[in-house]
C-alpha cells in the first residue's frame, strides 16, 4: 500500500467528518434527501474528497432504514461503487419527499439535476 495515498485517504477522511456532514434518516426525514445529497456533494467538491472514497463516506451517513437497505444492497448493486450510481439509488428509493400537506412525490431523477454542474 503507498504510504502516500493513506496518508491522503486518512486526510480525506478527517477533512470530510471535520465538515459535520448531514445524516439521512429515513424514518425521521429530519434532513430532506435534496438537502443530504446536496450537503455531500458540496463537502465532496470544498474538501476535495476523491471519487473512490465518496460512497463509503456518504453511506456512513445514511441512518435507520436507509442504513439497513444500504447494507443489504450496496456491495451487490454497486460494483463500480461511484457516486453518480449511488445517489441515483438512494433517490430511486427515498426521493424526493413531498412537502408536508403534498400529494406522493415523483420518483424522478432529473428533479435533481441542477444540483450537478
Amino acid at each position: 500500500m503507498d504510504p502516500v495515498r493513506v496518508e491522503e485517504d486518512r486526510d480525506a477522511v478527517t477533512s470530510f467528518y471535520e465538515s459535520f456532514p448531514l445524516v439521512f434518516d429515513s424514518t425521521r426525514r429530519t434532513v430532506s434527501l435534496a438537502a443530504w445529497l446536496y450537503d455531500m456533494e458540496l463537502i465532496f467538491r470544498t474538501s476535495h474528497i476523491q471519487a473512490r472514497l465518496q460512497v463509503s463516506l456518504a453511506s456512513r451517513c445514511l441512518r435507520a432504514d436507509a442504513r439497513l437497505w444500504w447494507m443489504t444492497l450496496g456491495e451487490q448493486a454497486m460494483p463500480e461503487r461511484t457516486w453518480g450510481h449511488f445517489r441515483s439509488l438512494v433517490i430511486g428509493r427515498y426521493g424526493p419527499i413531498p412537502a408536508e400537506g403534498a400529494d406522493a412525490p415523483p420518483r424522478d431523477p432529473e428533479i435533481y439535476q441542477d444540483m450537478h454542474p
